[in-house]
């Protein structure tokens, strides 16, 4: 997967769907955020297993793919980033994502969708 998008629209949207983050939870995967590609479009979606948020934030898509992120690190991370444009890669057979902006590079430990 490989997208660039704009920060205040990416911002926006994991702000959106964390509302349905589930904060304490047996299953791990509740705690993320899915990122897939959409028609042209990046969708967030999570959910607590009580009611579910999804979110479609105009991207563009390099290559077309799925995976899921830990909600909070993700959004802390996203929302500290300056407003410029923010690239987002999944290499094929690796479970990272990586996150650049302006001089700015994290990796964070994802989670097949």
């Amino acid at each position: 997967m490989k997208i660039t998008c704009k920060q205040q629209d990416l911002s926006r949207g994991l702000s959106a769907v964390s509302h349905a983050v589930s904060s304490r939870s047996t299953l791990p995967i509740l705690s993320n955020i899915l990122l897939a590609t959409d028609q042209g479009r990046l969708k967030l979606a999570a959910t607590n297993l009580e009611i579910g948020i999804n979110c479609w934030v105009d991207a563009q898509i390099h290559e077309e793919g799925t995976t899921t992120v830990p909600a909070k690190l993700l959004t802390d991370f996203v929302i500290s980033l300056p407003p410029a444009p923010v690239d987002i890669s999944v290499p094929e057979d690796s479970n990272i994502l990586n996150v650049k902006s302006l001089g700015s590079n994290a990796n964070i430990k994802d989670m097949d969708a």
